[in-house]
């Protein structure tokens, strides 16, 4: 807009002068010229004419040639700049030479050779001339230029401030909410001792009171819960070890009991195993429920290591595949806590997968995959998160062998990798057979270099 303006007011300047001063000589030349008026003498009246920005004067006077023909004589008073006819434009010629109410004075701007002209034309009656006056806008069109230069300028220095201060104010206006989202993204991934501080923010106060009161009734209730588990499972311990004793007694003279009674003990012998191994299971979640969960790192052989706990679990019919160069890799890791993990999978796979099927081992760079895959439907893409929550088997879980896990074997599985830096995912089989593929990574592989020397738990 500025530009536009004064583009406008420049133009509307220059033409009111050109016009006014191209027509004072006009008239001037008009009293001046006459029949008698010789070329010399058409060449000083055009030379002594005052102009505006040092425009250039032409005339042209009809005369007679031979024959008596019409031939009009044209005279520049700087040819080199702006010669006649050949710089005037046609349009202008002809509206200038017309006669009655289609002539008279007219103005045109165009291009003479890269330059630009205002071109000013005013008929005068002496020998039926014309007097044209071609006025430079070259002085407006470099004024123009360093002006469009420093509004560009201007703009794009005004320009690159306003986004500065935008993002400055959007940023501190922002950043108690982002503070706010930040505490709330931590407390969902489980930091229950976040808290909210808006320390000289009156606005978000009352947000962060309610925060921190919302955090501390989640985390007391959680705590709460949580011993309440664990009290729970303890208290439900002496009872059942009693039972299971008793139980066991029973067992040991079972020959003397009929078949009815026998089938009975059968029946209650497994459920007390299983109670007990549930149980079990609550007391560990417990234990990370309450943050007493601990790493009690051992160095030790993996591929003997998950041969081993194979043979423990009584899957020892199951192929224990590695890479090659394997054989003499370690890791440090809990032992308990690992060995529980593979157990588990594989308990799921018998409970649930129709048996393990095989046992993969993998070595990336810093990391060791243990892979269980079994021959079962596999799990459906939108169950394979859920499946690692608490007592979830999965919509398959019903069909395959519902009464014989605890619902706790997976989470068990992710709270133990997770407490090692580590991630467990289900894929489906990469053979295109039907199972699913257990995935545990875990951060773990070391050099020999790295092992101490007094470690006593190398396998």
């Amino acid at each position: 807009m500025t530009y536009g303006l004064t583009r406008d007011n420049l133009m509307d300047r220059r033409q009111t002068d050109a016009r006014e001063i191209a027509f004072r000589n006009a008239g001037r030349v008009d009293l001046l010229l006459t029949e008698e008026t010789t070329e010399n003498g058409v060449t000083e009246i055009l030379s002594t004419r005052a102009t505006i920005a040092d425009a250039t004067p032409v005339l042209r006077i009809d005369g007679a040639g031979e024959g008596g023909e019409d031939r009009p004589d044209w005279f520049s008073r700087d040819p080199v700049r702006f010669s006649a006819p050949d710089d005037i434009d046609d349009k202008l010629l002809r509206r200038l030479s017309a006669t009655g109410d289609a002539g008279g004075p007219a103005q045109m701007r165009y291009r003479v050779r890269d330059t630009a002209y205002l071109v000013i034309g005013v008929p005068i009656s002496t020998r039926d001339a014309i007097y044209v006056e071609a006025v430079p806008l070259t002085d407006i069109e470099d004024t123009l230029s360093s002006l469009a230069l420093a509004l560009l300028g201007a703009g794009a220095v005004t320009t690159a401030a306003g986004i500065g201060l935008g993002a400055w104010a959007a940023r501190r206006v922002l950043s108690p909410l982002e503070h706010v989202s930040n505490a709330a993204e931590a407390l969902a991934s489980g930091d229950l001792a976040t808290r909210l501080e808006v320390e000289g923010d009156r606005d978000l106060l009352p947000l962060a009171d309610s925060f921190n009161d919302m955090a501390t009734n989640l985390e007391e209730r959680i705590e709460r819960d949580a011993r309440f588990a664990s009290d729970v499972s303890h208290e439900l311990r002496s009872p059942l070890m009693t039972i299971m004793a008793s139980a066991e007694v029973l067992s040991s003279r079972a020959e003397d009991l009929d078949p009815r009674s026998q089938t009975a003990l059968e029946l209650l012998t497994s459920d007390l195993e299983r109670f007990r191994q549930l149980v079990q299971d609550l007391l560990e979640i417990s234990r990370y429920d309450t943050s007493a969960g601990q790493i009690e790192t051992d160095y030790f052989g993996i591929v003997e290591f998950v041969q081993r706990v194979a043979e423990d679990n009584e899957h020892n019919n199951i192929p224990v595949e590695y890479q090659d160069g394997m054989e003499g890799t370690v890791v440090a890791a809990d032992k308990r806590r690992l060995a529980r993990v593979i157990a588990n999978l594989l308990d799921n796979a018998s409970f649930y997968g129709g048996g393990a099927t095989s046992i993969e081992l993998r070595q990336m760079d810093d990391v060791i995959e243990i892979a269980v895959e079994d021959q079962g439907p596999g799990v459906p893409p939108e169950e394979r998160q859920l499946i690692f929550g608490r007592f979830a088997r999965g919509s398959e879980g019903g069909r395959r062998g519902a009464g014989t896990g605890t619902g706790l074997g997976l989470a068990l599985v992710a709270e133990h990798v997770r407490l090692h830096g580590g991630r467990v995912r289900v894929d489906d089989r990469p053979d295109g057979l039907s199972g699913a593929r257990f995935v545990v990574e875990l951060p773990m592989a070391v050099d020999h270099d790295d092992i101490p020397d007094d470690d006593d738990g190398f396998a």
